[in-house]
């Protein structure tokens, strides 16, 4: 039953794509977009073209290319999102609140300010850096003394990712006005400078660390047990728990560094995810995935056009719908996997 609701909310998801395609500051009948996708597929051949052809390019080179990365950008924050919970077998932990994005973004910024370019992968290579450096700081300094809990690696968190926007706040209010913008962009997320090459690139990264989270779904489960149930079923922890770090804040770095911070998606979609289907890794990690991008996809087409022709970062539409699930999370208690 909760398989078939899943498969109900992927048709719902479709249409809602061809929805988003077809809003804007200039409106498109949904017959037309599905008109003009298909005559770009088939070279032109099927319908005849009735509509103005500025349409096809509003549609195909704007709107076409931005509607792709919110899915991925969406999908892969809800694939990060599942493997930073099972990490530390707590539902609150995502790379925005664990303070991992909010590192990406201060490495992406630098490497703005400086000039760092290494063959157009400077700012990637940067985000992946604040996004592994912090990382090693929320992970070091919950486990200080040796009492780790999952209270205390969220407040380590929220404390990191606060520390990190604020330096990142500070390299932007130290950089020339022509900068300004830009950096800005990395602080509030933004989809608005969707380029095919920055697509293929995630697209390629998001099948490299789904291919290998599906190879490990098994141990992905077994760890939720426990460490002690791990080691019993035979499972390298240590090993599993590398994987994880190096994969998650490789693809955090690199959605950051394409799209900014876009918060609370890592959080909302795997818990909706597990509500709707099941919370074997198996199935969870595609599950989420593309409710994870679908999700991203509306609320984009919302910061399009609920302030059109000015354009709301999509960033701050994720942040006003997380925050009150995170509460919500908090309320129930329910953020901890062993209770």
């Amino acid at each position: 039953m909760k398989l078939k609701t899943f498969f109900i909310f992927l048709f719902i998801g479709s249409l809602a794509t061809i929805f988003a395609l077809s809003r804007g500051v200039i409106k498109i009948n949904p017959v037309v977009t599905l008109k003009i996708l298909i005559n770009s597929i088939t070279d032109h051949n099927l319908f005849e073209v009735t509509w103005n052809q500025n349409l096809e390019i509003i549609l195909l080179k704007l709107r076409l290319p931005r509607i792709f990365l919110a899915f991925l950008v969406g999908g892969g924050l809800s694939l990060v999102g599942v493997l930073m919970q099972a990490l530390t077998k707590n539902s609150l932990a995502d790379p925005y609140i664990l303070g991992v994005s909010s590192g990406a973004s201060t490495g992406a910024v630098l490497s703005l300010i400086i000039g760092l370019n290494i063959g157009g992968l400077g700012t990637p290579f940067m985000a992946f850096l604040g996004a592994i450096t912090a990382s090693v700081l929320v992970f070091r300094i919950a486990n200080i003394g040796g009492n780790y809990s999952s209270t205390k690696l969220v407040l380590t968190g929220i404390a990191i990712s606060s520390m990190f926007s604020s330096i990142t706040t500070f390299i932007t209010f130290s950089a020339q006005n022509g900068d300004l913008y830009t950096a800005l962009f990395w602080i509030v997320g933004s989809l608005s400078g969707a380029k095919w090459s920055s697509i293929y690139l995630l697209t390629a990264l998001l099948l490299f660390v789904f291919g290998v989270m599906m190879f490990f779904h098994r141990e992905l489960d077994i760890l939720l047990l426990g460490e002690e149930s791990s080691k019993i079923l035979g499972v390298n922890t240590n090993k599993i728990r590398i994987i994880i770090i190096l994969t998650s804040t490789l693809l955090t770095g690199v959605l950051v560094s394409i799209s900014g911070v876009i918060g609370f998606i890592g959080l909302i979609i795997p818990h909706i995810s597990r509500k709707l289907t099941s919370s074997k890794h198996r199935v969870l990690i595609p599950v989420s995935i593309f409710l994870g991008g679908f999700f991203l996809t509306l609320a984009d087409t919302f910061s399009r056009v609920v302030m059109a022709p000015n354009e709301l970062p999509v960033g701050i539409v994720t942040s006003f719908l997380g925050a009150p699930f995170f509460l919500w999370i908090m309320k129930k208690s329910i953020y901890n996997f062993n209770k």
